[in-house]
Protein backbone atom coordinates (compact mmCIF):
# COMPACT_ATOMS: atom_id res chain seq x y z
CA UNK A 1 0.00 0.00 0.00
CA UNK A 2 3.04 2.20 1.20
CA UNK A 3 4.35 1.30 -2.04
CA UNK A 4 1.23 2.55 -4.32
CA UNK A 5 0.59 5.71 -2.37
CA UNK A 6 3.98 6.59 -2.99
CA UNK A 7 4.00 5.67 -6.79
CA UNK A 8 1.04 7.63 -6.67
CA UNK A 9 2.55 10.79 -4.93
CA UNK A 10 5.53 10.68 -7.71
CA UNK A 11 3.13 10.84 -10.81
CA UNK A 12 1.41 13.38 -9.29
CA UNK A 13 4.27 15.28 -9.08
CA UNK A 14 5.67 14.46 -12.39
CA UNK A 15 2.29 16.13 -13.83
CA UNK A 16 2.04 18.87 -11.85
CA UNK A 17 5.23 19.72 -12.96
CA UNK A 18 4.26 18.90 -16.48
CA UNK A 19 1.17 21.38 -16.50
CA UNK A 20 3.14 24.01 -14.84
CA UNK A 21 6.14 23.80 -17.45
CA UNK A 22 3.53 23.61 -20.57
CA UNK A 23 1.79 26.69 -19.12
CA UNK A 24 5.03 28.86 -18.99
CA UNK A 25 5.69 27.32 -22.86
CA UNK A 26 2.23 28.50 -23.51
CA UNK A 27 2.76 31.23 -26.91
CA UNK A 28 1.25 34.92 -26.05
CA UNK A 29 1.36 37.81 -27.99
CA UNK A 30 3.07 41.09 -27.45
CA UNK A 31 2.47 44.67 -28.25
CA UNK A 32 4.72 47.38 -27.24
CA UNK A 33 5.11 51.33 -29.07
CA UNK A 34 8.41 51.75 -30.51
CA UNK A 35 11.47 53.09 -28.89
CA UNK A 36 12.40 52.44 -25.16
CA UNK A 37 9.07 50.62 -24.17
CA UNK A 38 10.28 48.19 -27.01
CA UNK A 39 13.63 48.18 -25.92
CA UNK A 40 12.42 47.33 -22.40
CA UNK A 41 11.12 43.82 -23.67
CA UNK A 42 14.50 43.14 -25.60
CA UNK A 43 15.31 40.02 -24.02
CA UNK A 44 12.00 38.64 -25.25
CA UNK A 45 12.86 38.75 -29.14
CA UNK A 46 13.76 35.65 -31.03
CA UNK A 47 11.62 33.30 -28.48
CA UNK A 48 10.21 31.57 -30.77
CA UNK A 49 7.15 31.30 -27.93
CA UNK A 50 6.37 34.79 -28.43
CA UNK A 51 4.75 37.35 -31.19
CA UNK A 52 6.01 40.64 -31.02
CA UNK A 53 4.09 43.65 -32.65
CA UNK A 54 5.18 47.23 -32.30
CA UNK A 55 3.49 50.69 -33.79
CA UNK A 56 4.49 54.04 -33.57
CA UNK A 57 2.01 55.96 -31.73
CA UNK A 58 -0.87 56.01 -29.19
CA UNK A 59 -4.23 55.39 -30.64
CA UNK A 60 -3.63 51.27 -31.41
CA UNK A 61 -2.24 50.54 -27.95
CA UNK A 62 -5.84 52.32 -26.69
CA UNK A 63 -7.94 51.04 -29.16
CA UNK A 64 -6.50 47.25 -28.23
CA UNK A 65 -6.57 48.20 -24.05
CA UNK A 66 -10.20 48.40 -24.54
CA UNK A 67 -11.27 45.39 -26.10
CA UNK A 68 -13.32 43.34 -24.24
CA UNK A 69 -11.77 40.42 -25.51
CA UNK A 70 -8.12 41.70 -26.65
CA UNK A 71 -6.06 39.28 -29.05
CA UNK A 72 -2.99 40.39 -27.02
CA UNK A 73 -1.45 39.27 -23.66
CA UNK A 74 0.48 42.02 -22.88
CA UNK A 75 0.10 45.94 -23.77
CA UNK A 76 2.78 48.11 -23.15
CA UNK A 77 1.43 51.24 -23.19
CA UNK A 78 2.09 55.19 -21.56
CA UNK A 79 0.52 54.42 -17.37
CA UNK A 80 -1.94 57.31 -17.75
CA UNK A 81 -3.06 56.25 -20.63
CA UNK A 82 -3.80 52.49 -19.26
CA UNK A 83 -5.01 54.00 -16.15
CA UNK A 84 -7.39 56.44 -17.90
CA UNK A 85 -9.32 53.48 -19.53
CA UNK A 86 -9.16 51.71 -16.22
CA UNK A 87 -11.08 53.78 -14.44
CA UNK A 88 -13.63 54.57 -17.11
CA UNK A 89 -14.37 50.69 -16.88
CA UNK A 90 -13.01 50.49 -20.20
CA UNK A 91 -10.19 48.01 -20.02
CA UNK A 92 -10.08 44.08 -19.56
CA UNK A 93 -6.35 44.88 -18.56
CA UNK A 94 -4.49 45.37 -15.15
CA UNK A 95 -1.36 46.96 -14.43
CA UNK A 96 1.88 44.86 -13.76
CA UNK A 97 5.21 46.58 -14.28
CA UNK A 98 6.48 49.72 -14.92
CA UNK A 99 9.24 49.51 -17.56
CA UNK A 100 10.87 52.84 -18.19
CA UNK A 101 11.01 55.33 -16.18
CA UNK A 102 11.32 58.41 -18.49
CA UNK A 103 14.24 59.91 -21.07
CA UNK A 104 13.64 63.35 -21.04
CA UNK A 105 16.12 65.55 -21.70
CA UNK A 106 17.36 69.34 -21.47
CA UNK A 107 19.59 69.73 -24.89
CA UNK A 108 21.54 73.02 -25.10
CA UNK A 109 24.17 74.84 -26.45
CA UNK A 110 26.15 75.90 -23.36
CA UNK A 111 25.23 75.11 -19.31
CA UNK A 112 23.53 78.38 -18.99
CA UNK A 113 21.38 78.31 -22.28
CA UNK A 114 17.92 78.50 -20.30
CA UNK A 115 18.93 81.86 -18.76
CA UNK A 116 19.38 83.56 -22.00
CA UNK A 117 16.98 85.31 -23.79
CA UNK A 118 15.73 83.15 -26.74
CA UNK A 119 13.36 80.07 -27.76
CA UNK A 120 13.20 77.29 -25.34
CA UNK A 121 12.03 74.52 -27.95
CA UNK A 122 9.81 71.94 -26.04
CA UNK A 123 7.32 68.92 -27.28
CA UNK A 124 4.42 67.35 -25.55
CA UNK A 125 1.85 69.96 -24.45
CA UNK A 126 -0.51 68.95 -22.47
CA UNK A 127 0.63 65.50 -22.61
CA UNK A 128 3.66 63.80 -20.32
CA UNK A 129 6.26 66.21 -21.37
CA UNK A 130 4.96 69.22 -20.48
CA UNK A 131 4.13 67.91 -17.08
CA UNK A 132 6.60 66.44 -16.57
CA UNK A 133 8.67 69.76 -17.17
CA UNK A 134 6.07 71.48 -14.72
CA UNK A 135 6.50 69.15 -12.20
CA UNK A 136 10.35 68.87 -12.51
CA UNK A 137 11.23 72.55 -13.45
CA UNK A 138 9.92 76.58 -11.85
CA UNK A 139 10.01 77.80 -15.04
CA UNK A 140 9.15 81.30 -14.00
CA UNK A 141 12.94 81.53 -12.73
CA UNK A 142 14.64 80.94 -16.46
CA UNK A 143 14.64 83.62 -19.47
CA UNK A 144 13.96 81.30 -22.04
CA UNK A 145 10.94 81.17 -24.10
CA UNK A 146 9.20 77.91 -23.89
CA UNK A 147 7.61 77.36 -27.36
CA UNK A 148 5.59 74.40 -27.85
CA UNK A 149 6.05 72.41 -30.99
CA UNK A 150 4.41 69.25 -32.70
CA UNK A 151 6.83 66.41 -32.15
CA UNK A 152 10.54 65.94 -31.00
CA UNK A 153 11.73 66.02 -34.26
CA UNK A 154 10.46 69.62 -34.91
CA UNK A 155 12.31 70.05 -31.68
CA UNK A 156 15.43 68.45 -33.11
CA UNK A 157 15.15 70.68 -36.73
CA UNK A 158 14.70 74.02 -34.37
CA UNK A 159 17.73 73.44 -32.58
CA UNK A 160 19.81 71.91 -36.20
CA UNK A 161 18.91 75.07 -37.59
CA UNK A 162 19.94 77.12 -34.83
CA UNK A 163 16.31 78.77 -34.19
CA UNK A 164 17.01 77.36 -30.43
CA UNK A 165 19.76 77.26 -28.56
CA UNK A 166 17.91 74.58 -26.19
CA UNK A 167 15.23 72.20 -26.05
CA UNK A 168 13.37 69.50 -24.78
CA UNK A 169 14.30 65.79 -26.35
CA UNK A 170 13.47 62.16 -25.87
CA UNK A 171 16.52 59.42 -25.83
CA UNK A 172 17.55 58.16 -28.77
CA UNK A 173 16.66 61.58 -30.17
CA UNK A 174 18.49 63.48 -27.83
CA UNK A 175 21.83 61.63 -28.53
CA UNK A 176 21.30 61.48 -32.45
CA UNK A 177 20.62 64.99 -32.46
CA UNK A 178 23.53 65.94 -30.66
CA UNK A 179 25.73 63.72 -33.06
CA UNK A 180 23.83 65.54 -36.14
CA UNK A 181 24.55 68.98 -34.65
CA UNK A 182 28.50 67.86 -34.55
CA UNK A 183 28.38 67.33 -38.15
CA UNK A 184 26.87 70.63 -38.86
CA UNK A 185 29.23 72.84 -36.70
CA UNK A 186 26.85 73.09 -33.60
CA UNK A 187 27.86 72.12 -30.06
CA UNK A 188 25.07 70.66 -28.02
CA UNK A 189 24.92 68.78 -25.20
CA UNK A 190 22.49 67.22 -22.65
CA UNK A 191 22.08 70.32 -19.55
CA UNK A 192 19.45 68.41 -17.58
CA UNK A 193 18.29 65.72 -16.82
CA UNK A 194 14.47 65.92 -15.91
CA UNK A 195 14.08 62.40 -14.14
CA UNK A 196 16.62 63.21 -11.71
CA UNK A 197 15.27 66.83 -11.44
CA UNK A 198 11.20 65.27 -11.11
CA UNK A 199 12.92 63.09 -8.29
CA UNK A 200 14.39 66.14 -5.98
CA UNK A 201 11.28 67.84 -6.67
CA UNK A 202 8.78 65.27 -5.94
CA UNK A 203 10.99 63.91 -2.80
CA UNK A 204 10.56 60.16 -4.56
CA UNK A 205 12.57 56.78 -3.89
CA UNK A 206 13.10 56.12 -7.68
CA UNK A 207 14.74 58.47 -10.05
CA UNK A 208 12.37 59.46 -12.71
CA UNK A 209 8.75 58.61 -13.14
CA UNK A 210 6.66 55.68 -13.89
CA UNK A 211 6.18 56.16 -17.88
CA UNK A 212 5.56 53.25 -19.73
CA UNK A 213 4.05 49.89 -18.37
CA UNK A 214 2.70 46.86 -18.97
CA UNK A 215 -0.52 46.04 -18.62
CA UNK A 216 -1.60 42.09 -18.87
CA UNK A 217 -5.04 40.76 -19.86
CA UNK A 218 -7.65 39.66 -17.40
CA UNK A 219 -6.92 35.53 -17.37
CA UNK A 220 -3.50 35.87 -18.78
CA UNK A 221 -1.56 35.98 -15.81
CA UNK A 222 -0.23 33.12 -14.97
CA UNK A 223 0.63 32.87 -19.17
CA UNK A 224 2.84 35.63 -19.21
CA UNK A 225 4.83 35.18 -15.99
CA UNK A 226 7.78 33.22 -16.91
CA UNK A 227 8.04 35.75 -19.93
CA UNK A 228 7.82 39.25 -17.86
CA UNK A 229 10.29 37.16 -15.80
CA UNK A 230 12.64 36.60 -18.46
CA UNK A 231 11.99 40.37 -20.05
CA UNK A 232 13.26 41.69 -16.34
CA UNK A 233 16.06 39.71 -16.53
CA UNK A 234 17.41 40.77 -19.72
CA UNK A 235 16.75 44.44 -18.78
CA UNK A 236 17.46 44.92 -15.10
CA UNK A 237 20.51 42.34 -14.54
CA UNK A 238 21.45 41.43 -18.11
CA UNK A 239 21.48 44.25 -20.31
CA UNK A 240 23.31 46.95 -18.29
CA UNK A 241 26.62 44.98 -17.71
CA UNK A 242 27.00 43.58 -21.52
CA UNK A 243 26.72 45.74 -24.54
CA UNK A 244 27.17 42.89 -26.62
CA UNK A 245 24.21 41.38 -25.64
CA UNK A 246 22.19 44.16 -26.44
CA UNK A 247 23.09 44.72 -29.47
CA UNK A 248 22.81 41.11 -30.60
CA UNK A 249 19.10 41.28 -29.56
CA UNK A 250 18.46 44.23 -31.37
CA UNK A 251 20.01 42.56 -34.28
CA UNK A 252 17.41 39.91 -33.87
CA UNK A 253 14.52 42.09 -33.38
CA UNK A 254 16.02 44.65 -35.99
CA UNK A 255 15.93 48.07 -36.06
CA UNK A 256 13.00 49.04 -37.65
CA UNK A 257 10.57 47.02 -35.71
CA UNK A 258 11.65 48.79 -32.38
CA UNK A 259 11.73 52.02 -33.99
CA UNK A 260 15.18 53.03 -33.75
CA UNK A 261 17.97 54.66 -35.80
CA UNK A 262 20.55 51.46 -35.04
CA UNK A 263 22.33 49.48 -32.40
CA UNK A 264 25.15 51.23 -31.61
CA UNK A 265 22.69 54.18 -30.52
CA UNK A 266 20.74 51.78 -28.28
CA UNK A 267 23.64 50.96 -26.44
CA UNK A 268 25.15 54.47 -25.65
CA UNK A 269 21.41 55.73 -24.70
CA UNK A 270 20.21 52.40 -23.20
CA UNK A 271 21.21 54.08 -19.06
CA UNK A 272 19.75 57.31 -20.35
CA UNK A 273 16.45 55.35 -21.13
CA UNK A 274 15.88 54.36 -17.70
CA UNK A 275 14.64 51.06 -18.33
CA UNK A 276 13.71 49.56 -15.25
CA UNK A 277 11.10 46.64 -14.68
CA UNK A 278 9.76 46.68 -11.64
CA UNK A 279 6.67 45.18 -10.42
CA UNK A 280 4.08 48.32 -10.18
CA UNK A 281 2.80 46.98 -6.84
CA UNK A 282 6.13 47.60 -5.56
CA UNK A 283 6.10 51.14 -6.70
CA UNK A 284 3.18 52.50 -5.84
CA UNK A 285 3.37 55.69 -4.37
CA UNK A 286 5.52 56.63 -7.58
CA UNK A 287 2.73 55.69 -9.85
CA UNK A 288 0.09 57.26 -7.57
CA UNK A 289 2.04 60.60 -7.75
CA UNK A 290 2.36 60.56 -11.27
CA UNK A 291 -1.32 59.56 -12.33
CA UNK A 292 -2.46 62.79 -9.86
CA UNK A 293 -0.99 65.19 -12.64
CA UNK A 294 -3.87 63.76 -14.65
CA UNK A 295 -6.41 63.49 -11.52
CA UNK A 296 -5.96 59.43 -12.21
CA UNK A 297 -6.50 57.14 -9.08
CA UNK A 298 -6.02 53.41 -9.28
CA UNK A 299 -8.15 50.95 -6.83
CA UNK A 300 -6.11 48.02 -5.91
CA UNK A 301 -8.12 45.92 -8.20
CA UNK A 302 -6.50 47.23 -11.28
CA UNK A 303 -3.12 45.99 -10.43
CA UNK A 304 -2.38 42.53 -11.46
CA UNK A 305 -2.18 39.97 -8.65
Amino acid sequence: MKLFKGALAAVLALTLTACSTAKQEEPIKVLTPMGAPSLSLLGLYGNDKVTMETVDGADTLAAELSKEDGSYDIIVAPINQGAALMNKGKSNYTLSQVVTWGNLYIVGTSDDALDKEGTFAVFGEKAVPQKVLNASMDLSTIKATPTYFNSVNDVQAQLLSGKASVGLMAEPAATATIAKAKEKGIELKIIKDLQKEYKEKNNLESSGYPQAALFVKKGSEDKVASYIEEAAKFANETAPKDSDKIKAQVEAATVEKLGIPNAEIAVKTWERQNIHIKKATDVKTDIETFLKQFKLTLTDEMYTK
